[in-house]
């Protein structure tokens, strides 16, 4: 099995396990033997459960769609009796108490959980460089950082640790790590496969939702299916059936560059998007140059605002006393954020709630018209590691965060399904991701298309120089 490994998704892992070729055990025993040789170099994996996962694969594990694939999760989801950090100094002795309903769906298919990756605090950055564990780095280059807030997890199925790993998306974390890294992202429609808490004013929609990074379109494809299918909430939505392979159709697609604030677009972002035109074209669709329908400044400052506001209304119902030991305890980074949401005025707040009402009645009608968007990633690459660490003063970093954060977060306001896709290499030889969104619950759309694209032009046979190195 060891040497097969990194060349199996967990489509096709689950499949050798439930047929006998291979155990479980065999598997997981691989996952560890990558993880103590690579997670060392990039720092990915913060929470380690060797002694626990081999223990399940060796018991037998169900023989469902994820039989034996090793699976890590992201260090903001509940797991009973394991350390629930969620990035901060002030949590490394909290440990889970239950098992998150998104995280028992995968379990109930076999999957097996071998630890926590890394998160910045409270998921709060575009990077992944917490104060409580330190940075996690690019497996593509190991001064560039891997992306955030789910940068542990998207440089571990990068270093092929797991082919698959949990992910959390509230502005862009599960697609701009997945850019970073080389790896498939991917975030479902609002509602679709989880349920979070709902916002700060009622008529605001949680903005976050949590799916996985992948290798593979089709493991992509399955988590969702398996997320969906066990939903345990009330809802009118009807179940997607698991899509498995593109559909042969013309699509409308609308090609945006214009960041949302405005600012420039690195180079290396204009080339890929040339590049993906050209081969959407390839393919059949339609590809036409477009601008944003929505007042995109306003809609970038009201994402700001609204992250803002978040951190201040989590901290303003506590105690006074817990308050203040929470806010000197924090990053600087995380306390700029509270003062800032402090700050709003009553009016401020409500123009605010408004714009992101506006922006999500302005899309629903744009995606009436064209069936996908396609726009880049972010603004700006590479970021090095430490250019945006949590440390850094918090005018200082607010305007690099802001600055590139520059088209997902969108998506999240509008509750719109939104992928990564990894179709570029830059000349630095680091992966540049191509940035698509669909309409509300369009999900599929999306994974079709998606499963045109990696059968068109693959990514997984491209090895990052850490790996690369033990495969001359």
């Amino acid at each position: 099995m060891n040497h097969q490994y990194e060349a199996l998704d967990a489509v096709a892992t689950a499949a050798l396990v439930r047929s006998g070729e291979v155990s479980a055990l065999e598997v997981v025993e691989s996952a560890f033997e990558r993880l103590h040789a690579r997670n060392p170099a990039i720092n990915a994996v913060i929470d380690v459960w060797e002694d626990e996962a081999l223990e399940r694969a060796r018991s037998g594990v169900p023989m469902g769609l994820l039989a034996g694939v090793p699976f890590l999760l992201k260090d903001t989801v509940d797991y009973p009796g394991r350390r629930l950090a969620r990035g901060s100094r002030l949590r490394m002795d909290v440990m889970g108490t239950a098992v998150d309903p998104w995280v028992a769906s995968m379990q109930a298919q076999g999957a097996i959980f071998i630890g926590k990756t890394n998160t910045p605090e409270f998921g709060l950055m575009d990077v992944t460089e917490p104060l409580a564990f330190g940075p996690t780095r690019n497996p593509w280059r190991t001064d560039v950082a891997s992306g955030g807030s789910s940068g542990g997890s998207a440089a571990a199925v990068a270093a092929r640790i797991t082919p698959i790993a949990h992910g959390s998306d509230g502005g862009g974390s599960i697609r701009y790590p997945a850019a970073c890294c080389g790896v498939f992202g991917f975030k479902p429609s609002r509602g679709r496969t989880t349920v979070s808490a709902p916002a700060f004013d009622p008529r605001l929609h949680s903005v976050v939702a949590s799916h996985v990074l992948t290798l593979s379109v089709r493991d992509s494809a399955l988590a969702f299916a398996i997320a969906e299918a066990s939903r345990q909430y009330p809802t009118s939505l009807m179940v997607k059936p698991l899509v498995r392979e593109p559909e042969p159709r013309k699509l409308k697609v609308a090609l945006i560059t214009r960041t949302l604030h405005g600012g420039p677009l690195a180079g290396v972002f204009k080339v890929a998007m040339l590049r993906a035109a050209e081969l959407m074209r390839s393919l059949g669709h339609e590809v036409v140059p477009c601008d944003w329908p929505i007042d995109a400044h306003d809609l970038h400052t009201a994402f700001f605002d609204r992250w803002a506001y978040s951190v201040h209304r989590e901290f303003a119902d506590m105690p006074d006393t817990q308050r203040q030991h929470l806010l000197e305890g924090i990053e600087p980074w995380t306390q700029g954020l509270a003062r800032a949401g402090a700050a709003l005025s009553p009016e401020r707040v409500e123009a605010m709630v408004q714009s992101c009402l506006k922006a999500s009645a302005q899309m629903e009608k744009f995606h009436r018209e064209w069936d996908i968007l396609m726009t880049p990633i972010a603004a700006e690459h590479p970021v090095l590691v430490g250019e945006h660490a949590p440390d850094i003063d918090y005018a200082t970093l607010h305007e690099r965060v802001s600055r590139n954060v520059a088209f997902t977060p969108l998506q999240n306001i509008t509750g719109q399904p939104s992928m990564s896709v990894p179709l570029h290499w830059a000349q630095d030889g680091l992966p540049v991701g191509v940035h698509f969104a669909a309409g509300s619950h369009c999900d599929d759309m999306l994974f079709q298309l998606a499963y045109q694209l990696e059968a068109a032009q693959p990514w997984a046979q491209r090895l990052p120089p850490l790996l690369a190195k033990e495969h001359p």
